[in-house]
């Protein structure tokens, strides 16, 4: 098969780090378009703000997260580029990963590959909510790579 438009879910843990090794060299490999997609996830942030929904997390703190998201998501394009890649594209937006990854930014892009690590959560969360790449993996429409292993071929620790 060959990837025209790869989304990559990245959100700082070495888990997404490694899965953007890997959707760079799929996209290399097929002269694609790389998508470096992270998504806010305000429901982990209960408590940081007042009310109920969208207030549950403060309006300042959200954005301050959603430019932290940018600063990481912008070095990583800078990274794709400058390792050979001409169509690279950046999304950031606050909301519910799991659909995001699975079906939103997936219909947005035309994308027909998803790359995500296994775990970018602590097992808690895990616990909890699931992770998004088990969510993606059973309501996703398209291809998706789960990340296990570095590019030397090790085991990825959730804990790195």
């Amino acid at each position: 098969m060959n990837y025209k438009n790869i989304l990559v879910g990245v959100d700082g843990s070495h888990q997404s780090e490694e899965a953007f090794e890997k959707a760079v060299a799929t996209a290399k490999r097929n002269d694609g378009k790389l998508i470096i997609a992270s998504v806010l996830n305000s429901e982990k942030y209960v408590g940081m703000g007042m009310g109920l929904g969208k207030a549950y997390i403060n309006e300042t703190v959200e954005e301050e997260l959603l430019n932290d998201l940018k600063i990481v998501a912008g070095k990583l394009k800078d990274k794709a580029v400058a390792e050979g890649l001409t169509n690279v594209v950046v999304d950031v937006s606050a909301g519910n990963s799991k659909v995001a990854l699975s079906e939103g930014l997936v219909d947005k892009y035309g994308v027909d590959l998803v790359v995500i690590g296994a775990t970018g959560t602590n097992f808690v969360s895990r616990m909890l909510m699931g992770s998004n790449a088990q969510y993606v993996v059973q309501h996703g429409t398209v291809d998706t790579l789960v990340v296990r292993t570095n590019a030397d071929g090790r085991q990825l620790s959730s804990k790195a």
